[in-house]
């Protein structure tokens, strides 16, 4: 298994040098200092509303991963390693364990950078070593950069979720995981 939880490695975007890598508990100030480094909107469209803070609990679930079940990858300033500035989580649903919710959060200064891009296709390979068949992400429906993002990844038709909420789907197949790790060894080659 290629992303395990020793996988880390060090990439230049835009000039900062920074570096990716498996969550660990000690990531917990990270995640909770990073919540000042987004805007409202920012905040509100991964967290559907306001939030100012994580609960210890939150925290817990946040940073003690198992790898399999829950599998997230944080990035870092390489020179200030106690800003966190971008994380995709993968969680697998309980009740359809070959589909697993994802979500991707992207601190407001390094957001259109290709980070959303280099984390999705971390996120692809990840699933399918992890035999998950279909990635599913839930969004406000004015989240345009997330829909953008998705799209060039196969997603689905867009399926309403009540009223406030829009759901697509991202199957995981082996030509995903092919393509997925070819460009990451472009990227970091």
């Amino acid at each position: 298994m290629l992303l395990d939880k020793t996988f880390s490695r060090e990439f230049d975007a835009s000039g900062t040098q920074l570096r990716v890598g498996f969550i660990r508990p000690e990531a917990r100030h990270k995640i909770s200092a990073g919540i000042a480094l987004m805007s409202r909107e920012t905040i509100r469209h991964r967290f559907f509303g306001i939030k100012n803070g994580f609960t210890d609990r939150e925290l817990k679930y946040l940073t003690e991963i198992d790898g399999i079940n829950h599998f997230a990858l944080g990035v870092e300033e390489v020179h200030a390693p106690e800003r966190g500035v971008a994380v995709m989580r993968m969680v697998r649903d309980d009740l359809t364990p070959h589909e697993a919710e994802v979500a991707i959060l992207i601190v407001d200064e390094f957001q259109k950078k290709g980070l959303g891009t280099l984390l999705m296709h971390f996120c692809l390979l990840a699933a399918y070593e992890r035999d998950i068949q279909f990635l599913r992400f839930t969004y406000l429906p004015d989240n345009q950069a997330i829909v953008k993002l998705i799209r060039r990844f196969g997603a689905s038709a867009p399926e309403r979720m009540g009223s406030d909420y829009v759901q697509m789907k991202i199957p995981v197949t082996e030509t995903h995981a092919i393509k997925a790790r070819q460009a990451l060894i472009q990227f970091f080659n």
